[in-house]
């Protein structure tokens, strides 16, 4: 019997998925969802792209959430954090899920963040997509620091979405250091909040600082303008540079370590062939992504209440 995979947003990530998927080598049943005609039509022009007009897998695209088996091996859940946590809760209610794996932000406010983990009751059968700590390269990098920290990380560029994507590099740090987050301080950030490129969420600009556990501390900036962002570690002896634009780690006594920061289509096929072989992958677990979200969403949700005239309680970042 083909596994069966559940694709939940077929939008620019979930094609991308939809492409790695397409390489796996055992045979899988896909069930791809998104409410968007042409997300769907994008997302199969893709597959096509990926898969020819001939593959050992079947796809069925536009399936209902409501329609769909009452039984799947794997659910990706791609969508906006908006909605998230009400796909995961009907999901859950209405099917067997074997494992999950869902992307980031995880949710817009700490009790949808807190649904999600009860809907998923074994943590550990969920992963968060927070990829580099699986990726080849950043693998590479780590294993030639000297020291376990506590580290720093500094992140400066321009234009990289500091509220959707700082959780890469929070759940980097804690891979590195193998530490919790425990607060973060938002009095660098601008007080003006800014549409992003994504039709109804926000961005801010400013700096963004993060300290945990055992001393390591993260800090984030995003400036307006178009400027690739540049990594800086320490782990407690040796800086390093790291260029992902240009796929060069570089040692402050001159080593150098090249590689790439892979796309998701080529994350996907590792990734789904393991969690389907041995029921485990390098992503992190639900239950320590949501501990790591927590005080990331309080944080900017304050933020937000703060330096704005409209009190809300959901943060509309994606």
């Amino acid at each position: 019997m083909n596994n069966r995979i559940l694709l939940v947003g077929a939008g620019q990530l979930g094609s991308r998925y939809l492409q790695g998927l397409a390489k796996v080598a055992r045979p899988l049943d896909i069930f791809v969802s998104d409410i968007s005609h042409e997300s769907l039509a994008r997302a199969e022009a893709r597959w096509f792209e990926a898969a020819g007009t001939t593959s050992r897998h079947s796809v069925r695209f536009g399936v209902g959430i409501s329609d769909v088996p009452r039984e799947i091996d794997l659910a990706i859940v791609a969508t906006s954090a908006e909605t998230r946590e009400q796909v995961v809760s009907a999901l859950s209610e209405q099917c067997t899920v074997h494992y999950w794996v869902l992307e980031k932000v995880l949710a817009q406010s700490i009790q949808e963040l807190d649904k999600i983990e009860a809907s998923i009751r074994d943590g550990g059968s969920a992963w968060v997509n927070t990829p580099r700590r699986m990726i080849a390269w950043h693998k590479e990098i780590k294993a030639k620091f000297k020291q376990s920290g506590p580290f720093s990380i500094s992140v400066v560029g321009g234009g990289w979405g500091l509220a959707c994507n700082s959780v890469h590099f929070l759940d980097m740090l804690a891979w590195l250091s193998d530490e919790q987050l425990l607060s973060i301080s938002t009095e660098q950030l601008y007080d003006e909040w800014h549409k992003s490129k994504r039709p109804g969420f926000w961005e801010i600009y400013g700096t963004l600082t993060a300290r945990f556990s055992r001393g390591s501390v993260a800090s984030l900036t995003c400036h307006d303008m178009d400027q690739p962002y540049l990594i800086q570690v320490c782990d407690g002896q040796d800086e390093w540079k790291i260029d992902e634009s240009s796929g060069i780690a570089e040692r402050a006594d001159g080593l150098v370590v090249r590689g790439k920061l892979s796309y998701q289509s080529e994350i996907t096929t590792p990734l789904i062939e393991s969690i389907l072989k041995t029921g485990q992958c390098e992503l992190p677990l639900l239950k320590f992504s949501a501990e790591l979200h927590r005080p990331f969403i309080n944080g900017l949700l304050d933020h937000w209440n703060k330096s704005t005239p409209n009190t809300i309680s959901r943060l509309p970042i994606t």
